[in-house]
């Protein structure tokens, strides 16, 4: 499934390199226009600097951020829809191979380490609690509503030191981007990707360190709240893990994509955070920004997996092979049987699987809610996913004690999530397209005010201006040599230039602009809605053939139920079925 999402992704992200040359706007910023005098982009110290500096960002930026990208949201939306119907089909299909259409999760055996603890509580043995199922439950005031409520206090405390994390990251953005605006040397013009690629790896390192943590506390509270099942007890896990996982890898995303350069305030009157002056975008916007981080997180998360996957079991098994020959005479050290070393592999537990799940769900949401912003997430993801194969049988095979099956009829709760997932991805990708990226200005000026229905001049038009005399006294710039005796600077905003009574307000055009980009959200929205409820009426649930046999085999119970009913009825001894 992901072979097509990255044919195309990758001749999306093709088009923007060979259409990259005729592009108005970046040749605008890299041109003519490129001499504009730009504000400084901060109050204090900051220097006035020459548009052409974002040149490279512009020509990066357009590469994520051009005319097929909307194509291929729409694609991809269609894209998440058929691939979770399939994947109902083939759950169907193999569901009904292995005899699991009638399994019911009320017919599972409660799980050995709630009946050990429950005994304990109870003061009862496990036998009697066994033959008394009414005895088989937890109290609810006494232990479930407790350590229920101490796990939502837990969760909520992660989810806040998550969300601080993120904060601290913006802080370091800030100081950061305010240090290296103070220097005056040729690097001045990759300051927005040199604090965007290590704010990004900073926030890689972060989403790394918590997920320890987050895996072990997860574990823990899920043990304390005594789910009676083991579905009951994964469906629980999952919920908490996925939460957790959810802020720790997407927060910094959303911010970007959502937040950073909405707030700013303009030259003179910057908006402050802990006394720090707000991120802004730069000319090109934070669509660059946002690709950044965005592969960085995915691309480093899949790498530290893959590395640890590859090494993490082969040291257990040292560890595990150590530990049994310790204190072991020489001369007892003997060649083995295959299954006695075996025996010495690590056991994978009920909840072995669990994190490939997390990891693939969570590519999920890479290649789903954000592709917007980076059309090459379905080539790493498939790319990663063609190495996981191998590691994944490398560890099954030969790092691990061979598995002990269950019955289950489905994946859970992980189907419920993709599905949300699905859902929330038609949301974010037509607000990253409307206010993230260029693409709704651009359709505005092509359409309402080019008279040639052109992109000339678009950069221009995307510019105020603002009076350097307008600046307080107490504002102190660094080198104003670039200066030149100029009296007006421009920064990105549409709002009235200084030479009008109301100086600095918001146009008319400003609000025109937002006003599209909400129209667009609601066209979007509504059309992909319309094109995934079309998928899901053509695609059925169950294939054609399953729900044939399943007639079959039910046609056939009935035959046997009938006609032992009617043996009995005439006194006649039932035939063995």
């Amino acid at each position: 499934m992901l072979i097509p999402a990255s044919v195309v992704g990758l001749a999306c992200f093709l088009y923007g390199v060979f259409t990259l040359s005729s592009h108005v706007p970046v040749r605008e910023m890299c041109a003519d226009r490129g001499s504009l005098l730009m504000c400084p982009l901060c109050d204090n110290g900051c220097e006035y600097w020459r548009l052409q500096d974002s040149c490279t960002q512009a020509k990066l930026s357009y590469l994520f951020d051009n005319g097929a990208t909307v194509f291929f949201v729409v694609f991809m939306s269609v894209w998440g829809a058929a691939f979770l119907e399939l994947w109902k089909r083939y759950s169907a299909r193999i569901t009904y191979q292995w005899d699991l259409s009638g399994f019911d999760t009320l017919e599972e055996n409660a799980r050995p380490e709630y009946l050990a603890r429950l005994s304990k509580i109870k003061k009862r043995d496990i036998e009697l609690i066994q033959q008394d199922t009414s005895s088989d439950s937890v109290p609810f005031w006494k232990v479930k509503l407790p350590y229920s409520m101490l796990s939502c206090s837990v969760i909520l405390l992660l989810v806040l030191l998550a969300v601080a994390a993120v904060v601290g990251v913006i802080v370091y953005r800030m100081s950061v981007r305010a240090t290296l605006a103070l220097s005056n040397d040729e690097m001045s013009s990759f300051i927005p990707l040199i604090t965007s690629t290590t704010a990004a790896l900073l926030n890689l390192l972060c989403i790394l360190l918590f997920n320890m943590v987050y895996t072990r506390l997860a574990v823990y509270l899920t043990d304390m709240e005594m789910p009676r099942t083991q579905t009951e007890y994964d469906d629980s896990l999952t919920l908490k893990m996925y939460l957790l996982q959810f802020v720790n890898c997407y927060s910094s995303i959303f911010y970007i994509a959502f937040f950073k350069g909405k707030f700013v305030g303009r030259p003179g009157k910057y908006n402050l955070f802990l006394n720090y002056q707000q991120e802004e975008c730069g000319a090109g916007g934070c669509f660059l920004e946002l690709s950044i981080q965005l592969a960085i997180i995915m691309v480093g998360k899949q790498a530290f997996g893959a590395l640890s996957e590859l090494a993490l079991p082969y040291a257990m098994r040292l560890w595990s092979h150590l530990s049994l020959i310790r204190g072991t005479p020489k001369d007892a050290r003997l060649p083995k049987e295959p299954w006695e070393r075996d025996y010495t592999l690590p056991d994978m537990g009920t909840t072995g699987l669990f994190q490939e799940y997390l990891e693939m769900i969570l590519q999920y949401g890479f290649v789903t809610v954000f592709v917007a912003a980076f059309p090459l997430a379905p080539l790493f993801a498939l790319l990663n996913n063609t190495l996981e194969i191998r590691l994944d049988a490398l560890k099954l095979l030969g790092s691990y004690r061979r598995p002990v099956g269950v019955r289950v009829r489905d994946i859970g709760i992980w189907y419920r999530i993709m599905d949300s997932l699905g859902k929330l991805a038609v949301l974010t990708n037509a607000v990253i397209i409307a206010f993230t990226s260029d693409l709704v200005p651009r359709m505005y000026y092509r359409w309402k005010v080019s008279p040639e229905g052109s992109l000339e001049g678009f950069v221009d038009f995307s510019l105020s201006y603002f009076d350097v005399r307008d600046y307080g006294e107490n504002v102190r710039h660094g080198n104003t040599s670039g200066l030149l005796g100029a009296r007006y600077c421009r920064y990105s905003d549409h709002r009235t230039p200084p030479w009008v009574e109301n100086q600095y307000k918001r146009t008319a055009q400003y609000w025109e602009i937002l006003v599209w980009k909400f129209a667009f959200v609601v066209i979007f929205e509504n059309l992909i809605a319309t094109l995934m409820t079309l998928i899901r009426w053509v695609i059925p649930d169950v294939p054609k053939s399953i729900r044939e046999k399943i007639r079959e085999d039910n046609k056939l119970t009935n035959e046997i139920i009938i006609l032992q009913e009617l043996r009995r009825r005439h006194a006649i001894d039932p035939v063995p079925v």
